[in-house]
């Protein structure tokens, strides 16, 4: 019964990544903190599932693993942000390339996970109707 439970939860919680994001923001509200920062902390939290979410939603889709593609990309997008920093800052200060590198890692993963939600969703509604 419990692994049946942890089954479902970790399902819903890789297929629906946002549910931790609404969740964690609800939490935090009510806990009185600012809104600037906890909009921050939840796209922070949201991060590490939307990379799992992103890799298992494309293995399902297209039977191949992607984890090669998303983690080599994750990897030059840090380095170019190291380098820009690095160019752009008299002060090289690596907390600042993390946090920003951390939250384009949360935009490019959220836009992946919904550009893969549609074509999975139309793959489905294709092979429905033949």
């Amino acid at each position: 019964m419990i692994n049946g439970l942890l089954s479902i939860l970790t399902g819903i919680i890789v297929l629906f990544p946002f549910i931790i994001t609404i969740v964690f923001l609800i939490g935090m509200r009510r806990m009185g903190k600012a809104p600037a920062a906890v909009i921050r902390k939840a796209a922070d939290f949201t991060t590490p599932f939307l990379f799992l979410s992103v890799y298992i939603t494309s293995l399902t889709i297209f039977g191949k693993g992607t984890g090669f593609y998303i983690t080599s990309i994750a990897i030059l997008f840090a380095i170019l942000f190291a380098v820009i920093e690095r160019v752009k800052e008299k002060e090289f200060q690596i907390s600042r390339v993390l946090h920003k590198t951390w939250r384009l890692y949360f935009l490019l993963l959220s836009f992946a996970y919904v550009i893969l939600l549609v074509i999975g969703v139309s793959f489905k509604i294709s092979e429905y109707v033949k």
